[in-house]
């Protein structure tokens, strides 16, 4: 399978190429585009779509040509979930607080750039083993913000250089120094809103959970529509994630306090959206 002279280890990262310009793309390629955007030969690149797609991996339509991500990456996805111990230390206290907030309540870490969300929902949506994974860029939600409070401005820039700063909604940031100052405010506040940055009509907060060394290693997250949220309920709901949050980091072996500054809440910070015109008072 490998071209004369190329290593296995050869192979496979380029096998990640593909799948990674797959990702990345906004729609589906054929084997010669995939092969001009990796400067790699249409034959090497014709091998490695047809190995990728038999193990589910890649799908090529078998009309047009073009590849598709294939669906065998979400059986390994969905795998992943609950085993690790962060998993299943998180998951019930997410289950308990899904249904003390009667919305959705989230488990988010960094891979690979982009913010990883696994979600609880409250019952008698939910099911026990079942929970919805989605990936978020890291400048658009909540999570991200308190993901990226651990790393300097310069990992951070790199990281939002690397990844762009593309507007999910007019709310979205889009500037790196806005970015930059609302990871500080997290950093300082021990939380971090989205207010229809990711969605409209929808807005989110985030808290960190730290492992045995202090650092900030995934972010528990909350909220829902609006109408079910409203801005004033807000500092309810942090201090709720901040609870569950601090009681992961906890089992961890965080000894630290979570820091939660409720007082900048009303500030220039977080200004009241009715003050701004995004929400009705």
């Amino acid at each position: 399978m490998d071209a004369p002279g190329e290593s296995p280890i050869k192979s496979v990262r380029k096998a990640m190429d593909i799948l990674d310009v797959l990702s990345e793309a906004r729609r589906p390629l054929r084997v010669g585009e995939l092969a001009a955007r990796l400067n790699v030969s249409v034959s090497a690149v014709s091998r490695l779509v047809a190995t990728l797609s038999r193990g589910a991996f890649v799908h090529q339509d078998e009309e047009t040509g073009r590849c598709y991500l294939g669906l065998g990456l979400t059986v390994l996805g969905a795998n992943v979930l609950g085993r690790r111990a962060l998993d299943r230390i998180a998951m019930p206290i997410m289950d308990e607080l899904a249904n003390r907030i009667r919305g959705y309540v989230s488990l988010s870490r960094l891979a690979r750039g982009k913010v990883v969300i696994m979600r609880a929902l409250p019952a008698p949506l939910s099911q026990h083993g079942i929970n919805l994974v989605v990936s978020a860029p890291v400048h658009a939600c909540a999570p991200g913000k308190v993901l990226c409070s651990s790393f300097t401005a310069a990992e951070i820039l790199e990281l939002v250089k690397s990844q762009g700063l593309d507007p999910i909604t007019t709310h979205t940031i889009a500037q790196p120094a806005q970015f930059l100052a609302a990871v500080e405010a997290s950093r300082t506040d021990g939380f971090a809103i989205d207010d229809q940055e990711s969605a409209y009509q929808y807005r989110h907060v985030a808290c960190p959970i730290f492992d045995h060394n202090g650092k900030v290693v995934a972010a528990l997250s909350g909220g829902g529509a609006l109408a079910d949220f409203q801005w004033s309920e807000l500092p309810a709901l942090i201090q709720t994630l901040n609870h569950g949050s601090l009681r992961i980091s906890r089992e961890l072996g965080y000894v630290g306090e979570a820091n939660v500054n409720l007082e900048a809440f009303d500030r220039e910070r977080y200004p009241s959206p009715a003050l701004t015109g995004r929400e009705a008072p």
